[in-house]
Order: C-alpha cells, then sequence, then structure tokens
C-alpha cells in the first residue's frame, strides 16, 4: 500500500470532485482514478459511491475516512520526529566558496574539519558575489573567500571575524606555446597592445586587477579580447592562445599547469589571502569547534 493514495482519498473527501482532487494531488485524473480504485483493491471493497456527483462515500468509505487521516498523520509525526533526531546528531554545517575556490579547497577543508566532527556538510557554490551576498544573508555559516587588504571582497566583511588560511597570488598566465607567447608582446606598447582575457567587471577579481594597474609604475596597454565570470573558462581560453589573463595561482592545477605558466614577474602580481569568514557573534558549539579546527590548521 502506496502512502500517496491514503493522501489522494483524503484529498477526493475533502473536494468531493475528482478533476479537483487530481490537481490538488498534482497528477492526471486518470492516474489519480486508479490510485483510488488501487487503494479500494487493497482495502477489498469500494470507499466511493461510483457515478455520483459530487462524490459520496460508501459505508465502507465512511469508516475508513478516520483511519485513513490518524495513519497519514502519525506516519508523518513520525517521519519529522526521525528527520528532528537524525538533525540533532548530525546537522549540517553550511559553506560557501566561490567556484574558483571550490577545485582547489573544498578538499582542504574538508580534510580539516570532516574528520574531527560528527558533522555533514551542505557547500554553497557561485561566483565570489553571489557566495558572500549568500552568506551575510545567512545562507552559510562559514564563508571562503579571497581577500585583499586594499580591495575587500565585501565591505560589510569587515565586522565579521576573519582568519587568513593561507596566501595566493593573482598573476598573468598565457598559453605555454613559445610562439603565441612571443606573439602577445607582454606586457604590450600604446602602438601594440596585448591580447587580454579577463573577468567581467562586476567579478572580485576585476576588482584586484584595476587595483594592480592603479598601483603600477608604468601604463598596461591591453586590448581586451574575452571576459567571463569563471576562472574553468578562462583557463581555457587562455590555454588556447587567445590572450594573456590573470588567475589566482590556486586556481591553475596540475593538468591546467601543463597548458598555462605565469608570464611576468612579480611587478604584474598581486598577493592576496585565502580566508575564512563567520559572524562575530557566538556561534553554536559545532561551528566554533569547527572554527577552532581551521585556526589549528593554518598554514
Amino acid at each position: 500500500m502506496d502512502v500517496r493514495w491514503l493522501e489522494d482519498f483524503l484529498a477526493l473527501v475533502e473536494l468531493r470532485n475528482f478533476t479537483r482532487a487530481a490537481e490538488f494531488r498534482n497528477v492526471s485524473q486518470a492516474a489519480f482514478s486508479r490510485r483510488i480504485q488501487s487503494l479500494e483493491q487493497w482495502v477489498g471493497t469500494a470507499l466511493v459511491v461510483k457515478g455520483a456527483v459530487p462524490v459520496r462515500l460508501t459505508e465502507a468509505g465512511e469508516q475508513f475516512c478516520d483511519s485513513a487521516q490518524i495513519a497519514v498523520e502519525r506516519l508523518f509525526d513520525a517521519r519529522a520526529s526521525i528527520r528532528s533526531n537524525q538533525f540533532d546528531v548530525m546537522s549540517q554545517v553550511r559553506i560557501a566558496m566561490p567556484n574558483v575556490l571550490a577545485r582547489s579547497e573544498s578538499r582542504r577543508v574538508l580534510d580539516v574539519i570532516g574528520k574531527r566532527h560528527d558533522s555533514s556538510f551542505s557547500v554553497i557554490v557561485g561566483t565570489t558575489n553571489d557566495v558572500v551576498g549568500r552568506y551575510l544573508a545567512g545562507d552559510a555559516d562559514i564563508l571562503f573567500a579571497h581577500d585583499c587588504a586594499a580591495i575587500p571582497t565585501h565591505e560589510n566583511l569587515g565586522q565579521h571575524q576573519r582568519l587568513v588560511l593561507r596566501r595566493d597570488i593573482f598573476m598573468p598566465y598565457a598559453t605555454r606555446d613559445a610562439k603565441k607567447r612571443k606573439q602577445f608582446g607582454f606586457p604590450g606598447t600604446p602602438q601594440r597592445p596585448f591580447p587580454m582575457v579577463a573577468y567581467s567587471q562586476r567579478a572580485y577579481f576585476a576588482r584586484l586587477f584595476e587595483h594592480m594597474v592603479d598601483r603600477a609604475r608604468q601604463p598596461l596597454p591591453y586590448k581586451l579580447r574575452v571576459q567571463c565570470d569563471m576562472s574553468d573558462v578562462l583557463k581555457e581560453v587562455i590555454a588556447a592562445g587567445y590572450g594573456v589573463g590573470w588567475l589566482p595561482q590556486s586556481a591553475v592545477g596540475e593538468s591546467a599547469s601543463e597548458l598555462i605558466a605565469p608570464i611576468s614577474g612579480t611587478e604584474w602580481s598581486l598577493e592576496v589571502d585565502i580566508c575564512a569568514f563567520r559572524p562575530p557573534s557566538p556561534q553554536s558549539p559545532k561551528i566554533e569547534a569547527i572554527w577552532q579546527a581551521l585556526r589549528d590548521n593554518v598554514e
């Protein structure tokens, strides 16, 4: 017996109409009717007077109605109780991190905090702006993100606890193809700007790039070729030889490093931090313990 049959029957009792009850249960009328028939076969007798408009219950249907209501309520109460107990034992810790860190840091973070604590985790990923916004809205307990003292990720994060996990370098990369690298003429001249692959203007790394250019002692003439928010896409475009693009070093894994490589020294690079953030107010014992585990494993 399928519990949905009981829910269908109770909806029919309430609405007294097969069409409206089927719509309420979000199934076709034919499927709804088959499920009522299946319930009647399971009970062993008709529960609904055939052809009656509005729907009327048989004597057996009237007798069965109260039992069905009690059975459904008890089943869902039992499920809610079990799920509540399970949540107490294995409550989820909500983590937010941008796509650019998800590949390089998610396993590292879970290795630090997952093995020490009886917890389950949900990981929110997206652009830096998206995950920071969701964290500030209360959708995550801990945020992992790049941050730079000169260009904070978000002004409101200044009120939150900040833990530097390790350093990263935001630097220019180009294809390893020597011929193409030479053709780029990096860092370019006003007469011959180099082709650039860049983050879109609303991305956090676009702000880092502008800061780096502003502090430089010489101009950086470039011609924009491709823009995108996703580091993985930019890596592919850089590897294909479309131009020079800035990436955090942490985002360039072993497979990508076979195709792309840094194209300059430190003059066009910027040190950034990979940070963890948490709200300033005291948190649950579980979050406090996880935060301490992160502190204990700072590089």
